[in-house]
């Protein structure tokens, strides 16, 4: 359950604040007053007198100033036509209630009381009730308000009597609320109750609240309501438990939703319905949903973390439980990592990114996770930890006989993602570092994220091991990262290794960081969610920029949202999820994009979003983005292509750890390239189908188009693939899909005994 809003919260009545403005909204003004009466029993007194708390708490003070809830009370005590109190055919009660003073904690308490249908007795030592209220009010008004209010309800009324503790209970009351005023007599109870024996041998309940125990007039009011409700259940079970104070609400509302909209003020005494409608309107209805504004995944799904919090322990739960359902699995495998709910967008820091973390690995222990969100994220991993594309190597001249005497002081730690977008990306950076550091190193493998992401400890922590075995291996170097995202990895999971960025070694060898000459521009600053809070390295590149030349401008935010939609395995596990975090990203700025993460540059250039690479200036990559989004082959490519040029260009060696040349020459329509690309299947995966059913026959033959269409299982998918035959060892491609289903083969396909 979320916290209340503020302006709730600050009300001694926890009044439902949004209700109400609800339907003043919605001109039912009725409906309004009866919210307003069921709260705080005496409507008309309460908008006469209240210092309106929740004003003060209102977080529109700032932008328009807060919205004017006292004044809506009033005009709903105005407009409101039905204000009579509904009559309710209870049975009585034999139990006998004496209120002690007349002021308006002792009325709300005999009010509740009476309602109840309990026989009670006030005792008023003036000669007349109201209390307090005589000094802030026409004594007609408020006492037309008790007469209203009380239509329907009965209670003796003794005026000018002195009340005494052994009197009362020698007259057999049940329960005896003090309520005498500030400075009055509290019948010797000083902890607020206490059950006493009768002179008739019963028990006597006694309770003190209102300006007797410090109250101001509201909280008064708020006290007799409710140690009315405590007074009841003591009655039907015997068990007395008093009101606690309520923990302070911790709700912080989504201030993305407010605007400079200017008080309504009335044109006269009261808001006409317009006047009260349009600034019942001002409010943003606060639910403690700043979360949402930050948060991706409470925004798409449309689950508060609470929520979420029980989907995920109800998911991780072993499956052989007798409740084993995964509510959460989809969210849990398509949550970007950003890290931005505990880190920024809740004030109590709910650990919803841990959760999900722990979530991951709990699922992959217990085999809940379906592989086939994880594994084209796992095999691309493997592909570029692979001979084919992997290169560790020290720089020129060192360590040739013991790296541990003889260490470099650099080594470039690229990732996996820079040179599967373009080559160039790796190579022009790591040549300036070498004409910069000639002894500086190379490291290039992925730094093992994804298979963190797919929950997988013990692979993962295989995987970082082998890292920093690798590491050492070239003497223990500072590595100079470039991906963002493997800085964050390496920090968090081998802290022992020293890191730079690039963009930080680049940075300090450039100039004032002033755009005094501007030559192109502007362009938003996109710093990825890697990035975020690290200041040192936005600096650098905004350096950077500046000294190429390029205006820049910020984000509303600056760096306060989350990832660009390419982290976690969502574009798998939940496409239609990573399509809107992308799209989202992609429209916070008209501007194009300068980023320094090229799996941002990948996702908003495949949402027609202009965005260049700091590295795209830096060295003249492609500082137009005319360059089209490399497919998951062509990725693939560009990492044997990378490792074959730096392997001739830096070592002077020749690639001898080609991958193996395919069996077909595929072709297919560009549309059918977007849906393969997007399903995550290579090109070698489409061969392997067609190599196994011209190999085993086990295929289909369209008569009309000629087409075929076969099956494989690629590990945990079963891939079809629709295919024409060109002769020789041309394929072309005219459909594809898949599914997580296996098929059962039989022996005999077609008539025939078939082999696999």
């Amino acid at each position: 359950m979320q916290d209340i809003p503020l302006c709730a919260d600050a009300c001694p009545f926890k009044m439902d604040i949004l209700d109400v403005q609800e339907r003043i909204e919605k001109k039912r003004f009725n409906a309004a007053y009866k919210s307003i009466r069921d709260c705080v029993v005496f409507p008309g007194i309460v908008a006469e007198t209240c210092p309106a708390y929740c004003q003060n708490a209102c977080i529109r003070e700032g932008f328009g100033g807060a919205v004017q809830i006292r004044k809506l009370e009033q005009a709903v005590n105005t407009l409101a036509i039905r204000r009579d109190p509904n009559a309710y055919n209870l049975p009585k009660h034999s139990e006998k209630i004496a209120v002690v003073g007349g002021g308006i904690s002792g009325m709300a308490f005999t009010l509740k009381m009476a309602g109840r249908k309990y026989d009670v007795t006030v005792f008023e030592a003036g000669d007349h009730i109201g209390g307090q209220l005589e000094e802030l009010m026409d004594r007609d008004s408020y006492m037309a308000e008790f007469e209203l209010q009380f239509k329907n309800e009965s209670y003796e009324l003794k005026l000018n009597a002195k009340a005494d503790k052994t009197a009362l209970l020698g007259e057999g009351f049940d329960v005896i609320y003090v309520a005498t005023g500030k400075g009055g007599d509290d019948f010797g109870v000083t902890s607020g109750s206490e059950i006493t024996e009768r002179p008739d041998g019963g028990k006597a309940l006694l309770l003190t609240g209102g300006s007797l125990n410090g109250r101001d007039l509201m909280h008064a009011l708020a006290d007799g309501i409710a140690l009315s409700a405590a007074a009841d259940d003591y009655l039907k079970s015997g068990v007395l438990n008093m009101p606690e104070l309520a923990e302070p609400s911790k709700c912080v509302g989504n201030e993305d939703k407010l605007d400079d909209c200017a008080i309504v003020e009335p044109a006269g005494e009261t808001y006409t319905e317009e006047e009260a409608i349009a600034e019942a309107s001002r409010c943003i209805r606060c639910q403690c949903d700043g979360c949402e504004s930050y948060c991706d995944l409470v925004e798409f799904y449309k689950k508060w973390p609470v929520k979420m919090r029980d989907e995920l322990f109800l998911s991780v739960k072993p499956a052989g439980s007798l409740v084993h359902k995964s509510p959460a699995r989809k969210y849990i495998a398509a949550c970007t990592d950003c890290k931005i709910m505990e880190e920024y967008a809740c004030p109590e820091h709910i650990e919803l990114c841990g959760m999900i973390k722990a979530a991951r690995h709990q699922m992959h222990a217990a085999d809940k996770m379906p592989a086939a969100y994880k594994q084209y994220y796992i095999r691309d991993m493997e592909f570029a930890n692979s001979p084919h594309a992997a290169v560790v190597k020290m720089g020129q001249g060192v360590g040739s006989s013991d790296p541990a005497s003889d260490p470099a002081s650099y080594a470039f730690f690229p990732g996996c993602s820079l040179g599967a977008l373009n080559p160039d990306y790796v190579i022009k950076p790591y040549r300036w570092l070498r004409d910069t550091y000639p002894d500086a190193g190379l490291l290039l493998k992925c730094c093992g994220l994804p298979i963190d992401w797919a929950g997988n400890t013990e692979a993962h922590m295989e995987s970082v091991n082998q890292l920093k075995a690798d590491w050492e291996s070239i003497g223990s170097p500072t590595l100079v990262t470039a991906c963002m995202s493997c800085n964050r990895h390496l920090a968090e999971y081998l802290p022992e290794i020293p890191t730079v960025t690039i963009y930080e070694l680049m940075g300090q060898r450039v100039g004032s960081s002033d755009p005094t000459d501007p030559t192109s521009g502007p362009f938003t600053v996109f710093d990825p969610c890697s990035a975020r809070g690290d200041d040192e390295v936005q600096a650098a590149v905004r350096k950077l920029a500046a000294s190429a030349g390029i205006s820049t401008e910020e984000l509303p935010k600056g760096d306060l949202h989350g990832c660009c939609g390419f982290g976690g395995q969502g574009a798998v596990a939940q496409p239609d999820f990573a399509k809107h975090v992308a799209e989202k990203r992609a429209g916070m700025s008209d501007n194009p994009y300068l980023v320094y993460c090229s799996n941002c540059r990948d996702v908003f250039t495949g949402q027609n979003k202009k965005a260049i690479h700091i590295l795209d200036v830096l060295f003249d990559i492609d500082p137009d983005c005319t360059a089209k989004e490399p497919d998951v082959t062509q990725r693939r490519q560009n990492r044997s292509i990378l490792k074959e040029k730096l392997l001739s260009e830096f070592w002077g060696e020749e690639m001898t750890d080609r991958p193996e040349e395919l069996k077909y020459e595929i072709t297919m329509s560009e549309e059918v390239r977007v849906k393969v690309n997007r399903a995550r299947i290579l090109t070698e995966d489409l061969a392997n189908v067609i190599e196994r059913a011209e190999r085993t026959g086990r295929r289909t033959r369209n008569p009309e188009s000629g087409h075929y269409k076969a099956y494989n299982e690629i590990g945990a998918i079963t891939l079809w693939v629709e295919y024409g035959d060109f002769g020789a060892n041309k394929r072309e491609i005219f459909n594809v899909y898949s599914h997580r289903m296996q098929i059962k083969l039989e022996p005999v396909f077609n008539g025939n005994k078939v082999e696999e």
